[in-house]
């Protein structure tokens, strides 16, 4: 229509705007503008009842994992005390090296005299000239409490607590696994009269940093009555003295939401309002981690990369280990941690360690059964031990595929805090059924020496963080060699990982007694015709020279 149509046609437009606005249409505009009002109120509501509960079973488990630590340093530092033996004395390392293994993220014990720390399990001989500070903490049993920080061992932190002639540090990473996106907390350490705190742990690390921590926990107890979130709530247990600072990250909530929201509930009624909350519920549905895993499940799209295991005394290769890989597109991966640490939380960790040993029968089958003496590990987490139908399925697919349980090593990934009577039961019944039981990652977050006292296992994997203490300067600080002569003293094999270096390599074999390795040194993850290829005729050394060549030095994947 031209311009001068419309101003020709100017006196029809009143008659077309009454006939817009006529009563029913305003009627049914209020209703569709009070049904979206409506719904956004009943699910703002529901999103913060949801939420407050969430985080009282968070409050819970963090709660309840402090308090086990908190005993258990009370309960090592007693028996520390009433060592029968001189201090710092073989005997005296020994007895304390076996405390070790009965606590629960304890990292080290040492030994003082006149408040000067003189020996500890990991170090040598400390002799330190001065004594130790003021404590942050201090309860009327005499026990002390200093904060997170820095330790002698360059690049180490963690809280210490001590009563006696006797201290201990706690795992820095002891709560590691307790991390939960959208929320933060503080785990802190407070006297009888909650007038001295000490942080032990705060998630993010700059979380509550340079709080009043006195002031915040003055009226903890419930959770703060607040009708948007973020939620804060702060709880201490007179009985450990253990004191959380728990809150819950903001929802979005910003102007374009709510407009979004009107506009759709002007296409319908409350029905209306209704669809498109059901379309925009299954639309971020489908998009979810959890819809995206399933389907890849589904369509077989994780992949499997084979990284050898060697011999250390002659580079033989004696296995391999399965890594699982999640390729979303071109070049672009979803780390393990991520997706593997969601499926535990949804209930999917069966099936994706189910769908691992099916991928490496189907594509490593032909080789195990060839070679009787190979293996290939693959990893498990503590879920998959407490389900009877995982075991059970493990073994059938096995026999199925004429391969020997003795050559699948199964290996100990945890994330979360572990029924250790449960986990126990289940890894006897899979040793019984001829499996290798391996702990992964040996050293950091919850596979610590904890796990050598409860459970009983075939092996360790030392993590690849206290190799790169070995073969250069930081030998002085490196605590291998501790920890391999501890897994001796149990009988167990030791496999380390992250070996990059020849220097590295060296210096391993220079310790007595058999050792395996894995590592960029000896084979970067390939696939499983590759790991074939590699059996069949080259060795890792080798290939690391072509590698090496090819590329330079590599990280660790």
């Amino acid at each position: 229509m031209a311009i001068q149509d419309i101003d020709e046609a100017g006196h029809l437009m009143p008659l077309e705007h009454n006939r817009f606005f006529s009563p029913v249409t305003f009627v049914l505009c209020i209703f569709l503008l009070m049904g979206g009002w409506a719904g956004k109120w009943a699910g703002d509501n529901f999103r913060l009842r949801d939420e407050r509960a969430d985080m009282n079973i968070y409050m819970n488990a963090l709660q309840a994992h402090a308090d086990r630590i908190i005993i258990s340093a009370h309960n090592v530092l007693d028996e520390a005390n009433r060592s029968p033996f001189q201090a710092c004395s073989a005997d005296d390392r020994v007895y304390l090296r076996k405390l070790i293994f009965t606590g629960y993220h304890i990292k080290d014990i040492g030994r003082l005299a006149d408040d000067r720390l003189i020996c500890s399990t990991l170090l040598n001989n400390v002799r330190s000239s001065s004594r130790r500070p003021m404590e942050d903490v201090r309860l009327a049993d005499g026990t002390y409490i200093y904060r997170d920080g820095n330790l002698i061992t360059p690049g180490s932190h963690g809280a210490i607590i001590g009563r006696g002639n006797a201290n201990i540090v706690l795992s820095s990473v002891a709560f590691d696994a307790m991390q939960t996106p959208g929320y933060a907390f503080a785990i802190y350490m407070a006297n009888e009269g909650r007038t001295q705190f000490a942080r032990l742990y705060s998630f993010p690390h700059d979380y509550m940093k340079g709080a009043d921590a006195a002031l915040a926990f003055a009226g903890s107890g419930a959770t703060e009555a607040a009708s948007t979130v973020p939620l804060h709530e702060q709880h201490c247990n007179p009985a450990t003295g253990i004191c959380i600072s728990l809150v819950s990250a903001p929802l979005p909530n910003n102007p374009s939401d709510q407009l979004l929201l009107i506009l759709f509930t002007s296409f319908g009624m409350l029905l209306g309002s209704g669809a498109v909350m059901v379309w925009l519920y299954y639309r971020s549905r489908n998009r979810s981690l959890n819809a995206m895993l399933k389907r890849a499940l589904a369509a077989r799209k994780l992949s499997i990369a084979y990284q050898p295991v060697v011999r250390i005394s002659d580079e033989k290769i004696c296995g391999f280990e399965a890594l699982i890989r999640w390729e979303i597109a071109k070049g672009e991966f979803i780390p393990p941690d991520i997706f593997i640490e969601h499926a535990e939380a949804v209930g999917l960790a069966d099936k994706i360690t189910i769908y691992v040993l099916e991928r490496v029968i189907e594509e490593m089958g032909d080789l195990l059964r060839k070679r009787k003496g190979m293996r290939v590990n693959i990893n498990m987490t503590a879920s998959n031990l407490q389900d009877p139908d995982f075991l059970n399925a493990l073994a059938t697919r096995l026999v199925a595929a004429d391969i020997k349980p003795q050559q699948i090593g199964l290996e100990l990934t945890e994330r979360t805090a572990v029924d250790f009577g449960k986990a126990a039961a289940g890894i006897q019944q899979l040793r019984e059924q001829g499996f290798r039981i391996y702990i992964d990652d040996f050293g950091t977050g919850y596979s610590n020496l904890a796990y050598l006292g409860e459970l009983h296992v075939d092996a360790i994997k030392i993590d690849k963080a206290f190799t790169r203490t070995i073969g250069n300067d930081n030998e002085a600080v490196s605590i291998v060699p501790q920890i391999i002569s501890m897994a001796r003293e149990h009988g167990l094999d030791i496999v380390v990982e992250g070996i990059e270096t020849p220097a590295q390599l060296a210096y391993l074999r220079h310790l007595s007694g058999k050792l395996d390795g894995q590592g960029w040194l000896f084979g970067k993850p390939m696939g499983a015709s590759a790991a074939h290829a590699l059996i069949g005729g080259k060795t890792p050394r080798r290939k690391r020279a072509s590698a090496t060549a090819a590329h330079g030095k590599q990280n660790l994947p």
